[in-house]
């Protein structure tokens, strides 16, 4: 659009082009035109007699019209073209920028699925080793990082597979030898057991020193059985042929037993035992045998570490769990040492232990005896501050043990 504008008000001329509205050049573009005699310049919207606006420039300077005056001259140049070519670049940009994102993700996703494809395949395999599938291996394709990986982790199953096997077979033969010398011991004992029982009952006609000796023979054939009985169920656990009799018992009464037939050791100890009951219903339906077994040995143990001081013995019940706890207040043990409390063979003192004749099996029998009902066997102790040892099982043989913490 041209226009030109007269500023002198005696000489009445208007022209403008293309129908656009005088209001289009904006007061501050005149000023300007007016106070500097150059050309000036501006962004505006062109406003047409239908009201359309359009962004553009505005260009505008005085110019001297011979023997007419000094009139305004403006040039408007519409931005619609290259507004609409920037509208045309951005949404190429756009478009180009979302392909270019998506060729990117998909880029990634395959790089990363290469990747993680092979690192996938090795924890699946690593789990399934965990379960005894140990002849898995995996497929190896590739020589770079990840094929060396397969290969170092087939490597590493081979060599774990080879060391299972040979424990395997050496737990066999370690069972096997247990089991066989186990058998083997008990008819020389049975004879050896008769012979000496014979010897025992006639020691008043022998002189004092062979009586007393018949008397210490006896002794040591006792613990030689009670030995041999403990490899043998040891022997039976490894083989997972532990034989289960469950039955409902009164746990107060099968521990008030237990408790009167260890009343006489506990007297040469100079102990007292007591039992404190909590819960209206004490029986559970369990192994009598076996929880007999485990009570005894809580309480032998208690009795003989307890350095002459009381040994206590309580029983929990609620609706779903049963414990037995016993504890005694004499010369603790070592909280280092509590992780090894139930392996076989271990004894805290074991010159304490060798002088009563102990073996280090009870303890890890009577953890054997308490999985077998599904129930475990915790520990508190320290030194000099006694020891609390508490079986914890289901009042339901074979249930979950919903509450392991019913003494506290």
């Amino acid at each position: 659009m041209r226009g030109i504008r007269n500023i002198d008000p005696e000489v009445p001329i208007d022209s403008v082009s293309n129908q656009i509205s005088l209001s289009t050049i904006p007061n501050t573009l005149r000023e300007k035109v007016a106070s500097s005699g150059n050309i000036s310049w501006e962004f505006v919207n062109t406003i047409y007699a239908s009201g359309k606006l359009v962004p553009s420039v505005a260009v505008g300077e005085e110019i001297q019209v011979s023997k007419s005056g000094t009139y305004e001259m403006y040039v408007i140049f519409s931005l619609e073209p290259q507004i609409k070519a920037l509208e045309l670049i951005k949404n190429y940009l756009w478009l180009s920028g979302l392909a270019l994102l998506i060729l990117i993700t998909f880029v990634t996703w395959l790089t990363l699925r290469q990747i993680l494809q092979p690192i996938r395949e090795v924890a699946a395999t690593a789990e399934r080793l965990t379960t005894g599938a140990l002849d898995l291996r995996i497929n190896v394709q590739s020589e770079d990082e990840i094929g060396r990986l397969g290969q170092t982790f087939n490597d590493m199953a081979r060599s774990i597979e080879e060391q299972i096997r040979r424990l395997e077979n050496l737990s066999r033969v370690q069972q096997q030898f247990v089991s066989d010398v186990s058998h083997e011991l008990r008819t020389p004992l049975t004879t050896i057991r008769m012979a000496s029982d014979l010897l025992f009952n006639a020691r008043e006609s022998f002189d004092p020193a062979i009586g007393r000796s018949t008397e210490l023979l006896l002794a040591q054939i006792d613990k030689f059985e009670k030995l041999l009985e403990d490899l043998l169920e040891v022997s039976r656990f490894d083989a997972d042929v532990a034989n289960v009799k469950p039955e409902v018992v009164d746990v107060r009464t099968l521990v008030s037993k237990c408790m009167d037939d260890l009343a006489l050791v506990a007297s040469d100890r100079a102990t007292s035992l007591t039992l404190e009951c909590v819960g209206e219903d004490l029986s559970a339906q369990v192994d009598p045998r076996r929880i007999t077994r485990v009570v005894r040995n809580l309480l032998t143990n208690a009795i003989e570490h307890s350095e002459g001081k009381a040994v206590n013995v309580s029983v929990i019940a609620d609706d779903h769990s049963l414990s037995i706890g016993v504890r005694d207040h004499g010369v603790g043990i070592d909280p280092t040492n509590h992780h090894r409390v139930f392996d076989r063979f271990w004894r805290a003192d074991t010159s304490r232990s060798r002088a009563r004749g102990g073996t280090g099996l009870g303890l890890a029998i009577a953890q054997e005896d308490a999985r077998l009902h599904n129930g475990q066997i915790t520990l508190w102790s320290e030194l000099n501050e006694g020891a609390h040892f508490t079986l914890t099982i289901p009042k339901k043989f074979g249930g979950e043990l919903i509450n392991p913490a019913l003494h506290h």
